[in-house]
């Protein structure tokens, strides 16, 4: 109304777009298109107000604030800082009598159920979760290096032991950690990039390309995989093994500048139970970048896994910083300069 009191006509499609506002009224010149930019600029003011006024005044519930169970997300985190963790995810799961088999690899907790419609999957994510995959029957739930922890203390569970106990964190984490490799690491705030090298020779691709969604989907952190060429895996840094899986397929290294690294030997290589894998190092080792860690069995693994792509992911990267890979096709082992952390 207020563009025919105007007199500004202006042609659209169906799509009332930009396009339509730059081939109908821009460039034919014939109309003051310009009143239609002042109006959408004082309306966009108005619709601000009235809008903010509305939801603040009548506490509409728009995206992002909704209700959430204060009390109910307290008292879980309360239980799980207690040391109940095992219990809560044990309930979440739909109770002992849910649990048809109880499995874990480095990455998640993997469990065939019942009935699926028991297992509450957000409260799984509110125990720690970072991710709950439904296949069928089968739940994965994404609680990185801690999986194998809480499968344990969930078997303890329902065989009617007290689940056992694990060594407390330390209070400062990673940072206390890095202390004991490299005491000057903490002395800057800005640490020099690690100089990473590659640790298997393969084709390297995208982690998007993984086919598997906890990897793709980047829940452990981003990262990239190789394609194995060779049986061997080298440390790419200089640090500490933090995390060596019992099937030996995957491991988990420190760097010196704090990096924490995921190297996971194929896709679903926890079913085969150490066979195929021989580790050639010890956990809490010190390892030298180009040091060998680990001989896998490509042939038995294409055999008898999903695939032999291996992800290397960096888990504890900062707010907003990403993974580029630098070098594409055929890389060597413990080439440098492959991939890069970027803000």
């Amino acid at each position: 109304m207020l563009m025919a009191m105007l007199n500004v006509h202006l042609g659209y499609t169906f799509s009332g777009g930009a396009i339509d506002f730059l081939l109908f009224g821009i460039l034919p010149g014939k109309q003051p298109w310009w009143i239609a930019v002042l109006l959408g600029l004082c309306f966009a003011v108005v619709y601000y107000f009235v809008f903010r006024f509305a939801i603040t005044k009548f506490n509409l519930k728009t995206p992002g604030r909704e209700d959430t169970d204060e009390k109910e997300v307290t008292e879980t985190g309360a239980q799980g800082a207690a040391g109940d963790l095992a219990y809560n995810i044990l309930d979440a799961m739909g109770g002992q009598q849910n649990i048809a088999h109880l499995d874990a690899c480095i990455t998640r907790l993997r469990v065939s159920v019942n009935d699926i419609k028991n297992v509450d999957k957000n409260e799984l994510k509110k125990l720690g979760a970072a991710g709950v995959l439904e296949v069928g029957n089968n739940i994965q739930a994404i609680f990185g290096p801690r999986s194998e922890i809480i499968k344990g203390q969930m078997q303890d569970i329902m065989s009617g032991k007290k689940p056992r106990v694990v060594e407390k964190a330390p209070e400062k984490g990673v940072e206390q950690q890095i202390e004991e490799i490299n005491p000057e690491a903490l002395q800057n705030e800005k640490q020099d990039e690690d100089n990473f090298a590659a640790p298997i020779k393969g084709e390297i691709k995208a982690i998007s390309e993984v086919p598997d969604p906890v990897f793709a989907e980047k829940m452990m952190g981003d990262g990239f995989a190789i394609v194995p060429e060779e049986g061997m895996v080298v440390s790419p840094v200089d640090g500490k093994i933090v995390n060596l899986f019992p099937t030996k397929h995957a491991i988990g290294i420190l760097s010196d500048s704090g990096r924490e690294i995921l190297i996971h030997v194929g896709l679903d290589t926890v079913n085969l139970k150490g066979e195929g894998f021989e580790t050639l190092i010890e956990e809490n080792a010190q390892v030298k970048q180009g040091q060998p860690l680990l001989k896998f069995d490509i042939a038995y693994i294409k055999e008898h896994a999903k695939s032999t792509i291996t992800p290397i992911v960096f888990t504890n990267l900062a707010e907003g910083e990403k993974v580029v890979i630098e070098k594409q096709g055929l890389v060597e082992m413990k080439q440098e300069g492959i991939v890069k952390i970027t803000k």
